[in-house]
């Protein structure tokens, strides 16, 4: 199977790892526009691994190179901002090309979606939001729909942390889509209809497992709402939700950057020229120093929870996934490993026909849950699911009060 990774930045170095990591895919290719940072990641994957990639160059907005260029592969993992999306995967459908991305931000997947037709009818595949949420997370979701005879909600949230080392400010996904999620009013699915939300709302404390434990989660645009509600409907889902959690300081300093505009989604006038302000952001924090004394020791906890019935008794099942660091690449925080790392986890299962779906789909309803659980297992990514009932009881709400101090009164 041929690839192309498009894209060489924060998790395509992590899905360039992982592919060269992996002897079973042929030798890869790396593409981006500025060719001096893809063929740094193919330099770090040949040292570590042999001769098992090469880089070009490539420029997502002329379109009819990007045609001719996909024609050479069976596949392309598009790790680009998200805005490029339903560009790149046009482009695919013409050069008859697979497509896989780490997400659309709801707004994004759902456009994608409508290619499904076209796609099947051409043969191809098309998997949209396969990286670490959107992408396990809603592998999660199928693994839970399919233990249950109906599913009342499936709530997802993702808590996130870090102990290293590091003079700069860094964070484990684009600063972009960061920024975008702090400007968007965040769509949720509350009683079987789509609800656009404040931004930052919704706010909860949640349980997670250790290091994280306790922290605050609040509503966050993403693209698990755009699919699952969709494809889990006849199954009776009336609730679907996404919230996220940054440590108080990582928040603290996001709230900050949002409030001096730097998620304003217009144009300001800098230097004679119109640009974005996260624009400067992102340059800023690429140009700062490395801290030579830098450290790694960052965890995100993914965590899906779905409740419904199973032969008329209500079950609630929580999978959850610590992503850390991993000792076989140690330059990768745990974030890079599972987020870039999901969708060459993908490849392989396509690579072994284990996915062979057609059509434009979200990876809830073409991605075999225990398979691509144990890819995930092989890269230190452990899944592991809870599944809880009450016993000599139904009223559920009466039992979840148990966990407030003041009981709800």
């Amino acid at each position: 199977m041929k690839v192309l990774l498009l894209g060489a930045g924060l998790q395509g170095i992590a899905t360039a790892l992982d592919m060269a990591w992996n002897k079973n895919i042929d030798k890869f290719t790396i593409a981006d526009y500025e060719l001096k940072k893809a063929q740094a990641v193919s330099d770090l994957c040949n040292q570590k691994y042999g001769d098992r990639s090469t880089a070009i160059f490539c420029d997502v907005n002329d379109f009819n190179s990007m045609v001719e260029l996909f024609k050479d592969f069976d596949v392309v993992i598009n790790e680009v901002n998200y805005y490029y999306n339903c560009k790149i995967m046009e482009a695919c459908l013409l050069s008859k090309t697979n497509y896989l991305d780490i997400g659309g931000l709801f707004v994004e997947t759902v456009k994608l979606m409508k290619y499904s037709q076209q796609f099947n009818d051409a043969g191809l595949l098309a998997i949209i939001g396969i990286g670490g949420t959107p992408g396990v997370t809603n592998v999660c979701a199928a693994w839970a729909a399919e233990q249950l005879d109906t599913i009342e909600s499936i709530d997802f949230f993702c808590g996130c942390d870090d102990w290293g080392q590091n003079e700069n400010f860094e964070v484990t996904y684009s600063i972009e889509t960061i920024m975008d999620e702090f400007h968007m009013k965040p769509i949720q699915y509350i009683n079987g209809q789509y609800v656009e939300m404040e931004p930052r709302s919704g706010s909860m404390i949640v349980q997670y497992p250790k290091p994280i434990g306790e922290q605050e989660a609040y509503y966050l645009m993403h693209s698990e709402q755009a699919t699952i509600a969709e494809s889990f409907k006849s199954k009776g889902l009336k609730n679907c939700t996404y919230r996220l959690g940054f440590s108080k300081e990582v928040l603290d300093t996001l709230n900050f950057l949002h409030k001096l505009g730097f998620s304003k989604q217009g144009t300001v006038n800098f230097g004679g020229r119109d640009i974005k302000p996260v624009k400067i952001l992102k340059k800023l924090m690429e140009i700062q120093p490395k801290d030579p004394n830098a450290t790694i020791n960052d965890c995100d906890i993914i965590k899906t929870v779905v409740t419904g019935m199973k032969e008329g008794k209500k079950i609630e099942y929580s999978l959850e996934m610590i992503c850390r660091p991993v000792q076989e690449w140690p330059e990768l925080r745990g974030a890079q490993v599972y987020i870039g790392g999901a969708p060459a986890w993908a490849v392989e299962l396509m690579r072994t026909g284990v996915i062979n779906k057609k059509g434009a789909l979200p990876p809830e309803l073409c991605i075999p849950p225990e398979p691509f659980f144990a890819e995930a297992a092989k890269r230190e990514m452990y899944v592991r699911a809870v599944r809880t009932e009450l016993l000599g009881s139904s009223d559920w709400d009466a039992a979840k009060k148990k966990e407030l101090i003041d009981q709800g009164n």
